[in-house]
């Protein structure tokens, strides 16, 4: 494992690393995917007391989430907070709940940024964590789970309160994951994922690195948060269309000392 680069966070020490394990190969989308949302992200702002704004307009929007990345000697990492955003009413398709969005969207939404943190008591690790199922309270963090045997991806679930729910393994079968439970043994580690992103022509990329490995013992892993390294962040929002595709819009702020 090849040490990319570390933080020091309020005497805690947190590691980047590179991720080692093969990408899957991209896949390059259709010019017009069936599912993909004929909308807009018109405008993003940001007020000096952190509360952001954004209007879109159009059709095809399955969700749409609040996100906030790091910036830091070039690279942007994140995704720090990803919340889905609740619409004034709900719609269930196919036994399967969404947002009842209109064809004209506007939001006013207070952030409060922090630092999100996994510790298995001794260490501690970036936390850069998804939404549970939208309308669910939780979330999960994916991340490198590793035995003395084998090392594979693994995805730990939490509940509201922030203790773990359950802990699934991935095995790789081609392009498709098959999911199965798993009991960590101790001594076992967990690296969780952190993403790179990049931006190049109005086109948003991302490469995976890995936080600080934490070990299973005596002590359960916990979610905690520290105040925001100051420096740059990017704040905005992400759209998710019917066909899982995503567009995004960010403004930039700053957290000072």
């Amino acid at each position: 494992m090849t040490l990319l680069k570390t933080f020091q966070v309020n005497g805690r020490t947190l590691q980047l690393s590179a991720h080692d394990r093969p990408e899957r190969p991209a896949t390059k989308a259709p010019a017009l995917r069936p599912g993909a949302g004929k909308f807009q992200i018109e405008q993003v702002d940001l007020s000096g007391d952190l509360t952001l704004t954004a209007r879109i307009n159009g059709k095809g929007i399955a969700y749409i989430f609040v996100e906030i990345l790091m910036k830091h000697e070039g690279e942007i990492y994140g995704p720090l907070l990803r919340e889905y955003i609740r619409a004034e009413a709900d719609k269930e398709t196919g036994g399967i709940k969404r947002p009842d969005w209109g064809e004209t969207i506007s939001l006013s939404i207070p952030l409060r940024p922090s630092l999100p943190l996994l510790t298995d008591g001794s260490s501690s690790a970036f936390a850069f964590a998804s939404p549970a199922d939208y309308g669910v309270s939780g979330c999960r963090i994916d991340g490198q789970y590793a035995s003395a045997e084998s090392q594979t991806r693994a995805r730990i679930s939490f509940d509201g309160g922030g203790k773990i729910k359950e802990i699934l393994a991935f095995k790789e079968q081609g392009m498709k994951s098959t999911p199965h439970a798993l009991t960590p043994a101790p001594g076992d580690t967990f690296a969780p994922y952190v993403q790179v992103f990049t931006e190049e022509d109005g086109a948003w990329k991302t490469e995976t690195v890995l936080s600080t490995p934490l070990t299973f013992g005596d002590q359960p892993f916990r979610l905690e948060t520290e105040d925001p390294i100051p420096g740059e962040y990017l704040a905005g929002i992400l759209v998710q269309d019917l066909d899982g595709g995503f567009t995004r819009k960010y403004v930039p702020f700053t957290v000072g000392k």
